[in-house]
This record gives structure tokens, C-alpha cells and sequence, in this order.
């Protein structure tokens, strides 16, 4: 078996490329980031139809028996699949999708909703800092308040842990 070094050099490319957007999204405000939805399906079709056009070109080489093996593989990593399969491995199982901010007798409230790569809520969290309308301030400000009910992706409750004045009073796990 050869390699197909042409095939392997674009996938490379191409998967590089990918890469890099995935890391300039990861920094983006999410609003900003939409555009990706336009760019991701243009920056794969084009791939495809140039490796599409090279690949005919060379049908002769490239999927002759020596060379097709690793033809197909790099073919493949020419396609968005191994991007997306890579992607939902490395995604949280859980991530944050509200804040808000709150303010009562003289203390801001913060609250927190986490839920889980599947969109089922896992929980929502408190916070209160001393100082009123402190939508601003450092994490450090602020001392875990309130129950905090953990959910399972079943809707189950999985712990449910009472804090007061940052302090765990108690933690059941289900």
C-alpha cells in the first residue's frame, strides 16, 4: 500500500482549517459567532468540490490498488464527519447557558442555569454578594445561597445540596 500524499496533505489542510475556526468560535460572543453557521457550510462544500475535481482528475492514481486505501481515508477526513464526531467527544456533558442578576435588601442574587449537551436542565445555582448591583464584580464577591437540585438527564434528582451564607449545610445525594 502507498500514500496518497496529495489526498493526505489537503485533509490536513483542511482539518487545520477547521481547527482554527473551531478555536475562533470558542472566543466569539455567541451572537457574533452565528456567522459560522454560513462560513462552515461554505468552507466544507468548497473542500469538497476541489477535492472532488482533483480526485477525478486523478481517478487513474488515486484509486488504483496501491493507493486506494489511503485514498478513502483521507477522503474521508476531507468530509465534515470526523470534525463534528471530534467536537461531540471534546463537548462538555454540561455547560452554562444563563446568568441574571438580582437585587434584594442591599445584596445582589446571582443565579446560574447549567444544563446538559442534550438541553435537559442539570441545575441552577445561587449566589449572593454583600453589595448591592454588583452585576460586575469578581466571582470572589460572591458566597454559594439557597438549594441547589442537581438533575439527572432523566429528570431525576441526582443530589440536592442547601448553602447558606457560602457554606454547605447539607449535601443529600439521591
Amino acid at each position: 500500500m502507498k500514500f496518497n500524499t496529495t489526498a493526505i496533505l489537503i485533509a490536513i489542510i483542511y482539518n487545520v482549517i477547521n481547527f482554527l475556526f473551531w478555536l475562533r468560535i470558542s472566543t466569539m460572543p455567541n451572537a457574533t459567532s452565528m456567522v459560522y453557521i454560513f462560513i462552515y457550510p461554505c468552507f466544507w462544500i468548497i473542500t469538497l468540490i476541489i477535492v472532488g475535481i482533483i480526485g477525478f482528475r486523478n481517478k487513474a492514481i488515486w484509486f488504483s490498488k496501491s493507493y486506494k486505501v489511503s485514498t478513502i481515508v483521507a477522503l474521508f477526513f476531507c468530509t465534515p464527519f470526523p470534525f463534528m464526531w471530534f467536537k461531540a467527544i471534546a463537548a462538555p456533558s454540561t455547560y452554562l447557558v444563563s446568568t441574571g442578576f438580582s437585587t434584594q435588601d442591599g445584596h445582589t442574587i446571582k443565579s446560574e442555569e447549567w444544563i446538559y449537551n442534550t438541553g435537559g436542565l442539570n441545575v441552577i445555582k445561587y449566589w449572593t454578594a454583600d453589595e448591592p448591583n454588583c452585576n460586575d464584580c469578581d466571582s470572589s464577591h460572591f458566597k454559594p445561597e439557597g438549594v441547589w437540585v442537581y438533575l439527572g438527564k432523566k429528570k431525576d434528582t441526582l443530589r440536592i445540596d442547601t448553602y447558606k451564607n457560602g457554606k454547605l449545610i447539607s449535601g443529600i445525594k439521591k
